[in-house]
């Protein structure tokens, strides 16, 4: 069983962990934020952060940018979720208008391919605080890669937070990422990595990014037929601080969280 589960974390932290827009236009995350983006092409907007909600208004075709009739508290208000009705004459209007602009969501991002010019509003939430992104598509101007970054006030956060012993800061993060909260300055990150090797299904959950270190929960599932013993020795590799295991036995088909405090990286903390 050892051996096995060696195997599949040894194969995995190789794959995984610097994922970033290479030539990407950075823009620091702000409660409202305006962006251009070119007609005719694929553009891509990435986030620091899962996106958990989004509310996409219609797009409006060669129109300036308007002041909206509701309120910035009616635009921020989370919408209730709904089955999704139908003969809704309010929705097949938004989809004849959608009609110039796709749009396919990821886990943490966006892509965008517009067909004409226009102006696009989307709310979105997963960060501290919803954000209102205004996409103005332009057929001679905008970039065509956008990455969010943490403003880099909060990056002073970071020193606090990472002050003391190494000992003290492995295990601040771990009670961070057992209780499902953010460490003071660092920034959450949600990316769907899911390795499947002899017996065992590894899935990337979660992740707490700050300057010198990095705090990461696994789901680990017993795929095999079988009862399987987990050691915290397997999962121990380069750079690797600290392991944390919910249980050590495993019946079939059963899943817990591992906790992993690992080697921070400047450039993922987009620290300055």
């Amino acid at each position: 069983m050892l051996v096995r589960l060696k195997q599949l974390v040894s194969s995995i932290f190789i794959l995984v962990f610097i994922s970033t827009l290479l030539g990407a236009k950075e823009i620091p995350i702000t409660q409202e934020v305006s962006l251009t983006i070119p007609v005719g092409s694929f553009s891509v907007i990435e986030f620091p952060f899962k996106i958990t909600s989004k509310n996409i208004t219609s797009f409006l075709l060669d129109k300036p940018i308007v002041t909206d009739k509701k309120t910035k508290e009616d635009i921020f208000e989370k919408p209730i979720q709904e089955k999704k009705k139908t003969n809704s004459k309010k929705k097949k209007v938004k989809n004849k208008k959608l009609k110039y602009m796709t749009i396919k969501q990821n886990i943490n991002s966006f892509t965008f391919f517009p067909k004409k010019e226009g102006v696009l509003k989307i709310v979105i939430w997963g960060y501290d605080h919803p954000i209102l992104l205004t996409i103005e598509v332009k057929r001679t101007e905008g970039h065509s890669s956008y990455q969010f970054v943490v403003p880099h006030s909060k990056s002073k956060e970071i020193f606090k937070t990472e002050q003391g012993s190494h000992e003290k800061i492995i295990n601040m993060i771990m009670v961070n990422l057992f209780n499902q909260t953010l460490p003071r300055g660092y920034k959450n990150d949600s990316r769907d990595y899911v390795f499947n090797s002899n017996g065992f299904r590894l899935r990337l959950n979660r992740e707490v990014i700050g300057r010198r270190y990095i705090g990461q929960e696994w789901i680990l599932t017993n795929t095999s037929n079988q009862k399987s013993l987990v050691h915290e020795e397997s999962f121990y590799q380069k750079d690797i601080y600290g392991v944390s295991l919910e249980t050590s036995n495993l019946k079939m088909n059963e899943s817990i969280r591992v906790f992993i405090v690992r080697k921070g990286s400047e450039k993922r903390a987009n620290y300055e």
